[in-house]
């Protein structure tokens, strides 16, 4: 027997005529195709990664800060006077910072009882300026480089001093290693340059001084590009009468001259930019160890294109120097 719900298959239907094809079975409705996801180019995946932005910003910024150290040094080689540089890049930062400002609607304004801070930030950004191209213009960029780089351990010592953060083991480490490695880079003959080593180490604490008291700003709610506006306006004012102290502009007198001339001033002026473009996607701790490769790139620089010496002792000590700086910003972020 078969149960009503069922007919024996060969058992014609009552309400269909017998010509009539069998009904199919019905099928049950196919699950549509998963969606494939497009393909990204390298480059439109790169644009998607806030890291990688920031991380190219930075790369590049400390490349152009590395060109535009030797820049100024083949300026000078073309009658260029050194305050003539140092006007010729703030007079151009600060329109060009002020074009930041208006493009975000806002002002950098200085909190209340921070004034006399701002003035001295400025003072020791002038002095940290004009002393490390001075020291470009009475020795070899690549061993003024490496004096000037001291200044990450100069921060820490007298971060220790001041009592604003304890002196940690790395950074004692990382100063003797440096220091170590500074006299295998200066162990040279005729490129060697007292004052302009002393030039070199001035810039060295004014720029260490000025980090400190930039942090104090923030710490008060300004913010890395105000800070950086008011420097440079400051410094342009003072950069001014030491140009007019001097007896006024010295401009090149060659077209190579011209070329290293303008070269410096929009390698300063993009790296800035980067710089504190770069700030927007990545936190400051990484942008400094990426800075940190400065040295490498200015020295590299200098051999290669511009035909300074640099012998297998001072790759050695620039090479410590190098180390010292990555080991102590990479213990500093680990701490």
């Amino acid at each position: 027997m078969t149960s009503p719900a069922e007919t024996p298959p060969d058992a014609p239907k009552a309400d269909a005529p017998k010509d009539e094809a069998p009904t199919p079975e019905t099928s049950t409705p196919e699950s549509p195709s998963p969606t494939v996801a497009p393909r990204h180019s390298p480059f439109a995946r790169l644009l998607s990664d806030r890291a990688a932005i920031g991380y190219l910003l930075i790369l590049v910024a400390t490349i152009l800060f590395s060109a535009n150290n030797n820049l100024a040094k083949e300026s000078y080689r073309h009658g260029v006077s050194v305050d003539t540089v140092l006007v010729g890049r703030s007079w151009f930062l600060v329109p060009l910072l002020c074009l930041w400002f208006a493009a975000r609607r806002t002002w950098p304004a200085v909190p209340r009882g921070m004034a006399g801070w701002v003035v001295l930030a400025a003072i020791l950004f002038s002095v940290n300026g004009w002393s490390l191209l001075s020291a470009f213009d009475r020795m070899s960029v690549s061993l003024s480089i490496l004096v000037f780089y001291l200044f990450p351990f100069l921060v820490g010592l007298l971060a220790a001093a001041l009592r604003i953060e304890p002196l940690r083991p790395a950074m004692a480490i990382g100063l003797v290693v440096a220091f170590a490695g500074l006299y295998l880079a200066l162990d040279t003959e005729g490129e060697l340059h007292p004052v302009g080593v002393v030039l070199a180490l001035v810039s060295a604490l004014a720029i260490s001084g000025n980090i400190l008291v930039s942090g104090k700003l923030m710490r008060h709610g300004m913010s890395p590009v105000a800070v950086a506006f008011w420097m440079v306006l400051g410094s342009s004012v003072l950069y001014g009468g030491t140009l007019a102290a001097s007896g006024g502009f010295q401009w090149p007198n060659s077209a190579t001259g011209w070329a290293a001339f303008a070269g410096t001033i929009a390698f300063i002026c993009t790296a800035f930019v980067m710089f504190y473009g770069a700030l927007n996607f990545l936190r400051e701790a990484r942008t400094a160890l990426v800075m940190n490769l400065e040295p490498i790139f200015t020295i590299v620089m200098a051999v290669a294109l511009f035909g300074e010496a640099f012998g297998a002792t001072q790759w050695l000590g620039a090479a410590l120097v190098v180390l010292a700086i990555f080991g102590v910003a990479m213990a500093g972020r680990k701490a």
